[in-house]
């Protein structure tokens, strides 16, 4: 990206601008609704908190590491007309439960792929540049995570915290190929500008660690079904 393209980013940005709000002019109910259908998650009965309001909820999350989840819920103002004001607790819980994590999947495959192609990238040489980076993140020590996910161990000692590995993939608009042997079509004064763009992935992950998660040492989420959500939207709000 030239610097006139990204001064002309900055002086559209509105720091005043609600985040949620913001997202809520590219995050189509009408796809939630089709990713739940697809995943097979549905409301049996009328709830004041529909499995579409509860997708606002996980994206709520990821931006809000510090708030319970009801207050999150009654901050969105996600819940049906009801006898009471507020939602309690319990019923924020069992409906994160419900919706489960196949149709928040769904929603950030699609919603990915719809933004992706709607957004004209800059490319270099003809090329789309993407990095490819992995990540580790701790989980609570609960039975059910140290039985899916194996600790690192260090001189024999396991680690404290069961791990969570993910490999991501991030348009970059930058990234420097290895391959790139033709000196004609990839100038090498070029190249090595490009490398040092290849870090953006890795202050994705610092923004995650540190700004969304508040730099806690565990994942916000418990069990293993819940944790996937948060963490899957975190990366994809970064990406947004």
């Amino acid at each position: 990206m030239h610097i006139g393209q990204a001064l002309d980013l900055v002086s559209r940005y509105d720091s005043l601008r609600n985040p949620l709000t913001s997202l809520g002019d590219y995050l189509d109910p009408e796809l939630i609704s089709r990713c739940l259908a697809e995943s097979g998650t549905v409301t049996l009965r009328k709830r004041r908190l529909p499995l579409e309001m509860m997708v606002w909820c996980i994206v709520g999350m990821a931006l809000g590491r510090k708030e319970p989840l009801h207050q999150i819920v009654n901050r969105l103002d996600i819940m049906l007309p009801g006898n009471r004001p507020f939602v309690a607790p319990s019923a924020v819980i069992q409906a994160r439960q419900r919706l489960g994590s196949e149709a928040v999947r769904r929603v950030f495959t699609k919603t990915a792929q719809l933004w992706h192609n709607a957004t004209p990238h800059p490319h270099w040489c003809g090329l789309t540049l993407l990095a490819i980076d992995g990540v580790f993140w701790r989980t609570p020590d609960t039975p059910e995570n140290d039985a899916a996910f194996p600790r690192q161990t260090h001189a024999g000692n396991p680690a404290l915290y069961p791990q969570v590995k993910m490999v991501c993939q991030m348009e970059l608009t930058s990234h420097l190929l290895t391959s790139m042997t033709d000196a004609m079509r990839f100038p090498g004064g070029e190249m090595a500008d490009l490398y040092s763009h290849r870090w953006e992935i890795e202050l994705g992950y610092r923004e995650i660690k540190q700004t969304m998660q508040l730099s806690r040492l565990t994942l916000r989420s418990k069990s293993r079904s819940l944790w996937s959500k948060s963490c899957g939207v975190s990366y994809w709000l970064i990406n947004w």
